[in-house]
């Protein structure tokens, strides 16, 4: 038998969760696995991996510059002892690569020095989007959590009722509830995805 996206919903759930997840995703689509709640909670899913993966692709970068700093630095002590090796019958020659690398340098360490400041407001930026960001996700869990207490509780209420349009018509306002979430965590997606463009 083939696993379903339901299944991969459940992927490292306790058996116990599985089963009542899987109850209320039969409940909510009358069976239907492959159905737009588990669509939905696939899709929430995926967004807050891809969030999840910012810092490491900072950490990364910030790896990649001190390697070249680090390779930068091993090339310059490289080129002064090489110089202090040169005799001394080639002094006015050495004299001459002396100011020439000394020119070439303060260059360098000028252009470099612009892309350090270039770098660290590119990094007090992605600070501020993080920052940002830890702002949005702190809101949407205190959202979700009151959202979870809130569904809890019609679950209560729901099992004492029998009536069925009464269940139909709170079946309805739990899918719009669902319904704002998935567009607020869209929203946060796609606005998170513009800022790090």
């Amino acid at each position: 038998m083939e696993d379903t996206d339901f299944d991969s919903l459940c992927a490292g759930l306790p058996a116990d969760d599985a089963r009542r997840l899987r109850k209320i995703f039969v409940e909510w689509c009358d069976g239907d696995e492959n159905g737009f709640p588990v669509q939905m909670a696939l899709l929430t899913r995926a967004q807050w991996q891809a969030a999840a993966s910012i810092p490491r692709s900072l950490n990364d970068s910030r790896k990649w510059l001190e390697l070249h700093l680090v390779e930068y630095r091993r090339q310059t002590a490289e080129l002064v002892k090489n110089l202090s090796a040169v005799g001394e019958d080639q002094a006015d020659e050495l004299k001459n690569v002396v100011k020439a690398h000394t020119e070439a340098l303060n260059l360098a360490s000028g252009s470099f020095r612009s892309q350090l400041k270039s770098i660290g407001a590119f990094t007090q930026d992605i600070r501020k989007h993080l920052d940002d960001g830890i702002s949005s996700y702190n809101h949407i869990k205190t959202d979700l959590k009151a959202g979870g207490e809130m569904f809890r509780k019609t679950c209560e209420d729901l099992d004492g009722q029998i009536n069925g349009v009464q269940l139909r018509r709170d079946w309805l306002a739990w899918l719009g509830l669902i319904a704002i979430g998935m567009v607020i965590g869209i929203t946060m997606g796609v606005v998170l995805e513009a800022k790090f463009r």
